[in-house]
This record gives C-alpha cells, sequence and structure tokens, in this order.
C-alpha cells in the first residue's frame, strides 16, 4: 500500500512541524509521499491524481483542516482503492468530533494506524459536489463567511471566531424563505433560520445541529429552525452548541431523510459545505452510502 500525506501549508508552523518529525520517525525506511497543497482547490487535484490510478491501494492521509478534507474527499469519493485518514492539524476539524471515542491526540498519534480501525463513511452530495460533515443555509452561513474572514486575523481554532462571526452576522437578516421537500414530504414555504443538513455531529467549530447523526446510517440528519428573532439568537447559541436546542420544538423540527430539496424560487442562495461557501438555485441534496472508506486510529 502506498502512504501519502496530503499537506496544506497554511496550517500552523509548530503542528506541520511535529507532523513532519513524526512521520520522520514511524516511516523510517518506508515509501511515503508528502503532497503540498498551492492554492485553494489544489487538494481536489492531488486526490484526483491518486483516484484515476488503481493499480494499488493508497492511504491517503489528510493533514489540515475541514476544509482540506473537503476538497480531498471531492476527489476520491467512491474510490474502492482509496483509504482515508485524518491528521487534524487545521484551525476547524469538526468532521473528527463525531467519533465520541477518540480525543484529538488520538489522531495525531501516526503509531495508531499501524493496525487502523475500517469505518465506512457515508457522503452528502449537492449539485455534484461531495460534503464529508455537513450542508447548511442560513442565518450560519452568514457567519461562516465573516469566519473565513476573521481567521487570518484571529489565529485561533474552536469556537472564538464562530462567535465572532455570530455577532457581525446579527446586522444582516436573520431569515430566510425556502420550500423544504424531505424526501415526499413537502414543507410550505416558510421563513427559516437555520436549516442544516448533516452526515455528522458537529459543524461551525463545535456546534451540534444534529445530535444523533451518524456516518454510516445511509441517512441525512435534518435540522429545520424557524423564525428566530435577534433577542432569541444568543441564548439559542448556547443550546445549539450543546444540541439542547431540540427542546424548543415550538420553532426546531428534526427530521431525516435521503434525499431533500430546497425551492429556492431561482434565486441564488448562498450554501455552506464543510465550511466552503458556494452560491446555488433550488439545489437537492441526496445521501451517498459507503461512498468513503475511513481508516481511524486505534484505541
Amino acid at each position: 500500500m502506498k502512504d501519502v500525506f496530503i499537506v496544506n501549508p497554511n496550517s500552523g508552523r509548530e503542528s506541520q512541524y511535529h507532523l513532519m518529525t513524526e512521520i520522520k520517525d514511524h516511516f523510517q525506511g518506508k515509501r511515503i509521499i508528502i503532497e503540498k497543497t498551492k492554492s485553494p482547490g489544489h487538494a481536489v487535484h492531488i486526490a484526483q491524481k491518486y483516484a484515476l490510478n488503481s493499480s494499488e491501494p493508497v492511504h491517503i492521509f489528510v493533514c489540515g483542516g475541514d476544509g482540506t478534507l473537503h476538497e480531498v474527499v471531492n476527489g476520491i469519493a467512491g474510490c474502492k482503492h482509496i483509504s482515508l485518514s485524518i491528521i487534524p492539524i487545521g484551525t476547524g476539524n469538526d468532521f473528527i468530533k463525531s467519533f465520541g471515542d477518540y480525543q484529538k491526540d488520538d489522531f495525531l498519534d501516526l503509531s495508531k494506524y499501524d493496525e487502523p480501525v475500517e469505518q465506512k463513511c457515508d457522503l452528502l452530495k449537492i449539485n455534484g459536489e461531495y460534503a464529508i460533515n455537513t450542508v447548511s443555509f442560513g442565518f450560519d452561513v452568514n457567519v461562516a463567511k465573516h469566519v473565513n474572514h476573521f481567521r487570518d486575523k484571529i489565529p485561533v481554532g474552536g469556537i472564538i471566531p464562530y462567535y465572532v462571526g455570530m455577532l457581525a452576522s446579527l446586522s444582516k437578516p436573520l431569515t430566510q424563505e425556502y420550500k423544504v421537500q424531505i424526501d415526499d414530504k413537502k414543507y410550505p414555504n416558510d421563513k427559516y433560520t437555520f436549516v442544516v443538513f448533516c452526515n455528522g455531529k458537529y459543524y461551525g467549530g463545535g456546534y451540534k445541529p444534529c445530535p444523533d447523526a451518524l456516518i454510516d446510517d445511509g441517512k441525512i440528519d435534518v435540522c429545520m429552525i424557524r423564525n428566530v428573532k435577534r433577542s432569541q439568537i444568543v441564548g439559542l447559541a448556547k443550546k445549539y452548541e450543546k444540541g439542547l436546542h431540540v427542546q424548543y420544538t415550538d420553532i426546531v423540527e428534526m427530521r431525516r431523510g435521503q434525499a431533500i430539496h430546497m425551492d429556492t424560487d431561482n434565486k441564488d442562495v448562498d450554501v455552506n459545505l464543510d465550511g466552503e461557501i458556494r452560491s446555488m438555485k433550488n439545489p437537492t441534496v441526496e445521501i451517498v452510502p459507503g461512498a468513503i472508506q475511513l481508516l481511524l486510529p486505534r484505541k
């Protein structure tokens, strides 16, 4: 098996130094390839290079944050000869939080991948692009835009940049109108503050929109929150962070499905895919069961 490390060089210097030292120590005498990304989107092309050559199995280690993971997934989705491991050295690493029995240090310890744990993983597919963690619409997309802007100015991970982004987003409308269809069930046109489709449990630096989401159940977990007022948003955010917002059944609706259509009245709307912002009209989100083979560290 060929071991390939796809590294985002914009990750912290200290994290990269420790990673390179551990690679040198642990893989001494073994055949490894280190590929460093040069620009946004480059990780997709690097991953596709290995996806197109199926002559031998490949173990790709994604070294960065959720954005790098998103790109690599879009390069290898559906490839049976590629396995994927995550080395979380980015500023945002929400996807690994879905594995509740693991700590971040477990993923950083390369010795734990000598006999890894195999884990099938579903993907979300929206207008031809894949997301491994979440797809969302509404207020949090504005937050994500601000987070991407503030990350260079606030060089810390976790939830702090998201609180700053949330405060900056309060100057804009908190709702958007959508018609949502989940499988065969059509919902009437309504104003939504959050609409989140989940494969993983966490996003946005640690918020938990779908506490029961599983990455291998062949289902999309859906969180729809209607018409939140400005006076409610901070209090709701604290509950949302812990997954306790599901108690507010007057404004929160939780569902599951396999295909979801968003009617945006043929207008472009911003969509958040694993932290990456796209503009789309009337998108459809589908689940792709078992599209990725993960190799998790053995505990």
